[in-house]
C-alpha cells in the first residue's frame, strides 16, 4: 500500500505543478494582472483557500520562508480576487494540456482514468488535509480531463498535507527539511534554498541545529546526511505513505495500479514539454519507480 501510495503521486505531482510554471498557465495569470513570478505561485496555490492572511499563508505551505511568501501575501489579494485566481488556473491548466496531449484529452483513457481519480476523492475525509479541502471546494469543471486535473491535484495536496504533519511531528521545521532534502541528494542545496526563499542566515543555522543533533555531518563545507538523519527522512516519507494511502484504500490496488499505468504515458508527455519548471530535475522520479529512500 506504501509503495502504491508513492506511486500515485509520481503521476499527480507533473499534473499539480504544470499549472504554475507552463507558458499557457503565466499568460492566463498576467492576462489578470498577476506579472511577478511570486504572485503567480502563491496566488495560484493558495487562492482555492480564499484571500488568506501572510500568517495563514505560511502555515499552509509550511515550506517557504515567511519573508518570501510575503513578497506576494497579502498584496496580491489587492492585484485581483481569489475567485479570478482558480478561474486563470483552470484555463492555464486546460489549454497546456490540451496542447502536450492532443486529442488524448477528450479520449476515452482519459474517462476511464478520471472515473477511478473521481472515486479516490469522492469519500475521502479532509480532516487534517486543508490544501487538499481548499482544492475539493474548487467547482468541479465540465469536461473529463480537467475533472482528472482538479483530482490529481487533490490527491497531490492531499499527500502535501500528510508530508508536512509528518515533517512537524519528526521534530523538522520549515527550513531544516529542505537541507535534509538536499543532503540525501534528492535535489541541489542551492535550487533549494533559492525556490523556497529562505536567507543564508536561517540556512546556515538550520545546518547547525541539524548537525547539533547528529542528522548532519558537521563539515559545513560537506553537505552530507547521517545514518540518523537517514532514519529521520526515512521515518518521514514512511509517516507520509501511511497518512496518504487512503485514496488507494477507497479504491483499491487493483484500480491504482491501472489509474497509475494509464497516467504514465501523460506524465512522460508532460516531462517532454518541460513545464514543470525547476520539479523537472528530478524527472527520473516522475519517469522512473522510486526507491523507498529517494523521494
Amino acid at each position: 500500500m506504501a509503495v502504491m501510495a508513492r506511486n500515485l503521486w509520481r503521476v499527480t505531482e507533473p499534473f499539480h505543478q504544470l499549472a504554475y510554471r507552463s507558458p499557457e498557465a503565466v499568460a492566463a495569470y498576467q492576462a489578470i494582472g498577476l506579472q511577478a513570478a511570486p504572485h503567480q505561485y502563491f496566488a495560484s496555490r493558495l487562492a482555492a483557500a480564499g484571500e488568506v492572511t501572510h500568517g495563514v499563508a505560511v502555515a499552509l505551505l509550511f515550506g517557504f520562508a515567511p519573508v518570501y511568501v510575503a513578497q506576494a501575501v497579502p498584496e496580491v489579494w489587492s492585484i485581483v480576487d481569489a475567485e479570478s485566481v482558480v478561474e486563470a488556473r483552470t484555463r492555464g491548466a486546460d489549454t497546456t494540456l490540451k496542447r502536450i496531449l492532443g486529442q488524448t484529452w477528450n479520449g476515452a483513457e482519459i474517462e476511464r482514468a478520471n472515473l477511478i481519480a473521481q472515486e479516490m476523492i469522492a469519500s475521502l475525509s479532509f480532516a487534517g488535509k486543508p490544501m487538499a479541502a481548499a482544492q475539493n471546494d474548487v467547482a468541479q469543471p465540465s469536461e473529463p480531463g480537467l475533472q482528472l486535473w482538479r483530482a490529481c491535484t487533490i490527491l497531490r495536496e492531499y499527500r502535501g498535507d500528510a508530508h508536512w504533519a509528518a515533517t512537524a511531528a519528526a521534530g523538522v521545521d520549515a527550513v531544516e527539511c529542505h537541507i535534509l532534502h538536499a543532503a540525501d541528494g534528492a535535489m541541489p542545496e542551492d535550487l533549494l534554498q533559492r525556490v523556497t526563499g529562505w536567507k543564508d542566515s536561517e540556512w546556515a543555522e538550520a545546518k547547525a541545529r541539524l548537525s547539533a543533533r547528529g542528522l548532519l555531518h558537521k563539515d559545513v563545507n560537506d553537505l552530507r546526511i547521517t545514518p540518523a538523519g537517514e532514519e529521520v527522512k526515512l521515518l518521514i516519507e514512511r509517516s507520509t505513505d501511511s497518512g496518504s494511502s487512503i485514496p488507494v484504500s477507497i479504491v483499491g490496488e487493483k484500480k491504482t495500479e491501472e489509474l497509475i499505468s494509464l497516467m504514465k504515458p501523460w506524465v512522460a508527455a508532460i516531462m517532454d514539454a518541460d513545464v514543470i519548471g525547476a520539479w523537472k530535475m528530478r524527472e527520473q522520479l516522475w519517469r522512473d519507480l522510486p526507491s523507498e529512500k529517494n523521494v
